[in-house]
């Protein structure tokens, strides 16, 4: 699909999950909600190559999230919701990352891959419910850092 049509589907899953409003800012490019803001970048994704080579995935758009930290659980509940009508909506081989390194899971095909070596908060917030919020199979292996 073209970038905007992808903006807009984003837009529109984020605003399905959210209870409240949702503002759009930069033509969809930056989603704002109470629990985070969402920004989309689809051009000029600085590390693309490195991120590519990283990861070992044709990684096209790039979405970084800034959590706010007084609704931090509520708001994760919410993300991994989205992430998962998202992979409903789009079947996309992705990588989240934590930091802008750390693998948290990776969904690849049809199969989401947990990092078994979480540090003990990512443990604590990649919960059974978490997991099972992204709607597909899954399983343990460490994933490089």
């Amino acid at each position: 699909m073209d970038k905007e049509t992808l903006k807009r589907t984003i837009y529109d899953i984020v605003c399905d999950a959210v209870e409240g409003k949702v503002t759009n800012y930069e033509n969809f490019s930056r989603l704002s909600c109470k629990y985070f803001t969402l920004d989309i970048e689809l051009e000029d994704i600085n590390s693309i190559d490195f991120l590519r080579e990283e990861y070992g995935m044709e990684i096209n758009v790039e979405i970084g999230i800034q959590l706010f930290g007084k609704l931090f659980s509520e708001g994760l509940e919410v993300l991994f919701e989205i992430f998962g009508n998202m992979v409903i909506a789009f079947n996309p081989n992705m990588v989240f990352v934590e930091n802008g390194t750390d693998q948290i899971f990776r969904k690849e095909d049809a199969t989401v891959i947990i990092n078994s070596k979480l540090d003990q908060y990512q443990q604590k917030y990649l919960s059974d419910k978490m997991i099972t919020l992204l709607r597909l199979p899954y399983f343990f292996q460490e994933l490089p850092n």
